[in-house]
């Protein structure tokens, strides 16, 4: 595993008014220490700031737990993910010509995987780049026109070994499928993945390290992540 190459940051900002999946909690950022009020309060003439953040545990990049799909009460929380399936060997398949508002199933990712000459391999993460991001983010469409999984494709990446995948947009699963097939194989599999990741173009039929750790959030259906990509030099 390189640790040592290129960094790739992976990750999209978190600001207030940051879109987020319809009936997830929106994010607020606020100063709830200004440099004057804590002058004020230690009276030495040193100060400090700092800020109170809300937000859902869904709302940035973020990381899935089982937890949130699954009723199992014993389904495995946030703070309950192996470590080792955060910090894998990677591979980024170009879905970007999937229309928006469609699925893909098992055959495309053969396809991509045949393209490129690239392989599944036991303990991977599997990125997706759907060009969701690039096209959308900051539009209204960038919460509802991100292309689908399809069961048999969940299916096949899990079976092929992957421990771990991930998508440039808020959902592996189409907006109009209510049924939602992807994130129901999760929870049936118990596998995590990883949503609304930006910078996929550059890693494009690529193998590299992929690391992105959860906060240790007691019991939480999700976390935010700091995922970056590692290249070779």
């Amino acid at each position: 595993m390189n640790l040592k190459g290129k960094i790739i940051d992976l990750s999209q900002e978190i600001y207030t008014g940051m879109p987020v999946y319809p009936g997830h909690a929106k994010t607020v950022i606020w100063e709830h220490m200004s440099h004057e009020e804590s002058a004020r309060m230690i009276g030495t003439g040193f100060s400090y700031r700092s800020s109170g953040i809300m937000m859902c545990d869904h709302g940035p990049t973020h990381i899935d737990s089982v937890s949130h799909l699954s009723r199992d009460p014993d389904a495995p929380s946030v703070d309950e993910i192996p470590l080792e399936n955060c910090v894998t060997s990677a591979i980024c398949i170009d879905v970007s010509d999937v229309p928006p508002q469609t699925q893909f199933g098992a055959d495309k990712i053969k396809a991509e995987l045949k393209r490129w000459n690239l392989e599944i391999r036991p303990g991977d993460t599997v990125l997706f780049y759907t060009g969701i991001y690039d096209r959308y983010y900051g539009k209204p469409e960038y919460v509802t026109h991100q292309p689908g999984l399809t069961r048999d494709a969940t299916e096949f990446i899990i079976d092929q070994g992957a421990v771990n995948f991930g998508v440039d947009n808020t959902s592996p699963d189409m907006w109009l499928d209510k049924t939602y097939p992807c994130h129901t194989v999760c929870a049936e599999r118990r596998v995590t993945h990883i949503e609304n990741l930006c910078n996929l173009d550059k890693l494009v039929g690529k193998r590299f390290t992929f690391i992105a750790l959860p906060l240790r959030i007691r019991k939480g259906t999700g976390s935010p992540v700091r995922a970056i990509a590692i290249l070779d030099e």
